[in-house]
């Protein structure tokens, strides 16, 4: 990916207890974690 000049890659996960193991696997492989909030309306 860096050879094609790509900057930045972005992984979503849960943040419940079940998603604890892939967090911990992208947080080993150099990801940092933000605090982010998503909102939907069904329409």
């Amino acid at each position: 990916m860096k050879e094609a000049g790509v900057t930045l890659a972005s992984i979503w996960t849960g943040g419940d207890p079940g998603h604890a193991p892939a967090r911990r696997t992208y947080e080993k492989a150099g990801y940092t974690a933000l605090p982010l909030v998503r909102y939907y309306k069904a329409l």
